[in-house]
């Protein structure tokens, strides 16, 4: 019911390593050098990019994601067998309802608090699992009528409201085992446990699904695939490499000071970031943190970085300074993330919310190399705003067929895993 996974930090032998040296500078002007990605020997060249099962049939899968902003829930339905996408355009993102929507952001700003009473948290679990299958409902009715196959499997994601990859441990809130009884349908869940037990950050979770659309839309190598959520993840895919790692804080900031400040869910359009002036000495104190120091795989919380914005030389600025602000340390995060790899990206496709931050979009590209061509997700025949959703449908195509979705390079994890639990519409509750 509650996914809080730990795990002791696992020995690892590295025998490949991409020789690339991460450089920061730090506060008091010292650099920083770390071997930004070693790959286990483990998985050296094996299984990374190529599943050897054969292909089945798709079938039609639901999946379902809520970012932690906790603004809405992504909810879309994929043609799929853990290996082939194709998309069949049915979905929808609706809104928590206000009382539940408060309470997610309550626990996330507080979890061990808010989840320390069982009565609470029980009803929070419970309360996000009513509203994600309420969007299982409608995309039931909604395929019904599309001249499909009936929906045959269901990937719930469910809440995140704490994830600390240092400590070993991630919260997602949600009951895969309420939603396959009241679905009727199998419901797979869960989804970072495993890596975790195994010694992994449990996340990112998205370059299996990202390295399928880069190789369905036939590009050039190296490719990359970034998600502009919450936070930036980018998956790298280069002959048989596929890398994945946090590039740095994306959108989960800016919402924050658009809610204190406005009361709104975000800065449309980035027109208020459009209109201010980046603050270069909060844009240095924060490239200098020592997150940006760690090498490869890595994940972030999107509270890592929270205390910088009540930094006294932050708090004083304009809202529009604040938002260009963040904006700029999004893109060079990303920049920097980026030169430090052992070679060039020949596309990088972009996806997510952020995608509509048309100032984020733009300090995005001039940030990069002129080699790089810079598109979106609906540039490649998929969708920005469902690319988490329709990841978690895919992760639950491929739980079923037994494929692994999490690596040593993408996670940190000992070994490959299988990601997610799954639910019967028969088990009985726990």
């Amino acid at each position: 019911v509650l996914s809080w996974s730990s795990h002791l930090s696992a020995p690892r032998r590295l025998s490949v390593v991409v020789s690339v040296m991460l450089l920061s500078l730090g506060k008091s002007g010292q650099t920083c050098k770390r071997q930004f990605y070693a790959l286990p020997n483990s998985m050296a060249r094996t299984e990374l990019s190529t599943d050897k099962t054969p292909p089945k049939d798709t079938f039609p899968v639901i999946g379902l994601m809520s970012g932690t902003s906790a603004d809405g829930i992504d909810g879309c339905v994929i043609l799929t067998d853990g290996q082939r996408v194709t998309p069949t355009g049915l979905s929808l993102c609706q809104p928590y309802r206000p009382e539940v929507a408060t309470a997610v952001l309550a626990a996330r700003d507080d979890p061990a608090g808010y989840l320390s009473d069982p009565h609470r948290r029980q009803a929070l679990i419970t309360a996000i699992t009513e509203d994600h299958t309420q969007i299982v409902h409608q995309l039931i009715k909604t395929a019904g009528t599309a001249d499909m196959p009936p929906i045959q499997l269901v990937g719930f994601h469910g809440q995140t409201v704490y994830h600390n990859p240092v400590a070993g441990r991630t919260i997602q809130l949600g009951d895969g085992q309420q939603m396959a009884r009241q679905t009727g349908l199998p419901v797979i869940y869960d989804f970072r446990r495993a890596d975790m037990d195994a010694g992994g950050q449990g996340a990112p979770l998205a370059p299996v699904y990202h390295q399928i659309l880069l190789r369905q839309a036939g590009l050039a190598e190296p490719a990359g695939f970034l998600n502009l959520g919450g936070i930036a993840n980018l998956t790298i895919c280069s002959g048989d490499d596929l890398l994945g790692f946090d590039t740095g804080p994306a959108n989960g900031l800016m919402d924050a000071v658009c809610q204190q400040e406005l009361g709104s869910a975000f800065d449309k359009d980035g027109a208020l970031a459009a209109a201010g002036t980046p603050c270069p000495p909060f844009i240095e104190a924060v490239l200098a943190d020592p997150w940006f120091c760690l090498s490869g795989p890595r994940s972030l919380d999107w509270a890592q970085f929270t205390g910088y914005l009540q930094d006294p030389g932050f708090t004083t600025l304009p809202i529009e300074d604040k938002l260009a602000s963040l904006a700029v340390v999004t893109a060079q995060s990303l920049s920097g993330a980026l030169s430090r790899l052992p070679f060039t990206l020949n596309t990088l496709v972009v996806a997510g919310g952020g995608v509509h931050n048309k100032t984020l979009m733009k300090l995005i590209k001039t940030n990069l190399p002129a080699s790089c061509a810079v598109k979106t997700a609906e540039d490649i025949n998929a969708s920005s705003d469902m690319t988490e959703a329709e990841l978690i449908a895919l992760l639950a195509a491929r739980h079923q067929a037994g494929l692994v979705s999490t690596w040593p390079q993408t996670t940190g994890a000992s070994v490959p895993q299988i990601a997610g639990v799954r639910a019967e519409p028969s088990q009985i509750g726990i």
